[in-house]
């Protein structure tokens, strides 16, 4: 007589049923997100993938995150992150005190200065470094570039960490958005004409923010997804306006893009040559040209040249616009499918005009060695396409 079977239990019954209802709700989950994914490809085309690895840094702002290793890619491009322990963009960690018989530039800026949209020794500090290397200088180019940083925060940089590296020059891009972008920080004040602040700490969206951009999921998603790239873009550009809002209110300008914020920026670059030249640093402005609009192919100087003298000793002043403008027609000089960053001709162009500008007003120390390294190659329009 064969038994009977055992009767289920309530607990054995129940669990069941909620392994049916988890795995109904994860396909279903998998499917919307695939679907979210087709749409906006379908709809939108393919995003720029650009995760933010910007964390906070222990000298109360942020920088790159040390030891990240990540990927860029968008419809123009593809390449690699690789971050040193010190948040800079580089396979090697620099130690503060400075080699001996070696000189030291430190280049400070935003995403074009840290090198979005090209390959590492594609960036302008790497061409730099190679064409004065080539030029007999032992030199090492230091790129601290961190992607979204204002004028406020390089300063500051400098100030609290970069001059811990001892640079021989100092090398900082100016970009039109940085008139906005100092005022959202409101780590520096204009008071009856007087700079003020400076001993504040700044890390967008604060905690939250600095958790995302360590976050494994947010940031592989970042990497990989054109709809969660999407939505990231959409809640930046949000989070962006109330920011220029508070920003404005502690600085003490009417709007992020009035005159006073130009006068905000001049008195931080007066700052920043302050302390240079205190120390004897010579001082290199780079001025990234805006573009008036994607069909016109004209730039535009945005640095504030009217509330800030160029013409001193110990500072260098850059102007893209002079060097690129005559190529724009011509040439790919900014990528035009993803966040409109400067292809590697422009960054071989910018480089180059550095490196010439260094050495005809001789702001190295020293002279250059008998025996030059070879001169490198230079970069073309579709470098960047391998990756």
């Amino acid at each position: 007589m064969k038994p009977h079977p055992r009767p289920s239990r309530p607990s054995e019954h129940w669990t069941r049923r909620l392994a049916r209802r988890i795995g109904a709700l994860t396909l279903g989950c998998v499917l919307a997100a695939g679907l979210l994914e087709l749409m906006v490809l379908g709809f939108l085309g393919e995003q720029p993938k650009f995760p933010r690895h910007v964390v906070s840094a222990p000298w109360g702002l942020r920088y790159n995150h040390p030891g990240a290793v990540y990927r860029h890619k968008s419809a123009d491009m593809t390449t690699w992150f690789r971050i040193n322990s010190q948040g800079m963009r580089a396979d090697r960690d620099f130690s503060h005190e400075k080699p001996a018989g070696v000189a030291r530039i430190v280049t400070i800026g935003d995403s074009f200065t840290v090198g979005y949209e090209v390959d590492a020794e594609q960036t302008f500090s790497s061409v730099l470094e190679s064409r004065l290397r080539g030029a007999g200088h032992n030199v090492e180019v230091l790129n601290a570039g961190v992607s979204g940083f204002s004028t406020a925060e390089e300063c500051l940089y400098l100030e609290r960490e970069l001059l811990k590296y001892t640079p021989d020059v100092v090398i900082i891009s100016f970009c039109s958005n940085d008139h906005k972008d100092n005022v959202r920080t409101g780590l520096f004040a204009l008071r009856d004409g007087q700079l003020v602040g400076g001993d504040g700490s700044y890390v967008p969206a604060g905690g939250l923010g600095d958790f995302l951009n360590r976050n494994w999921l947010a940031n592989v998603l970042s990497e990989r997804s054109n709809a969660f790239a999407a939505m990231k873009e959409a809640a930046t550009r949000v989070a962006k306006r109330s920011m220029n809002e508070r920003g404005a209110a502690l600085a003490g300008v009417a709007e992020a893009g009035d005159d006073a914020s130009r006068r905000l920026t001049a008195a931080i670059y007066e700052r920043l040559y302050g302390v240079c030249k205190q120390r004897g640093i010579p001082l290199v402005i780079s001025s990234i040209a805006a573009r008036r609009g994607r069909p016109d192919p004209k730039l535009d100087e945005a640095f504030p040249l009217d509330c800030f003298d160029i013409n001193r000793e110990g500072l260098a002043f850059v102007s893209t616009r002079d060097l690129l403008q005559p190529h724009m027609e011509t040439r790919q000089v900014f990528w035009d499918r993803s966040h409109g960053h400067w292809t590697p001709f422009a960054h071989d162009l910018v480089g180059r005009e550095l490196a010439d500008v260094i050495m005809s007003r001789g702001l190295l120390m020293g002279p250059a060695s008998p025996e030059p390294a070879p001169a490198p190659a230079t970069a073309s329009d579709g470098d960047a396409q391998d990756g």
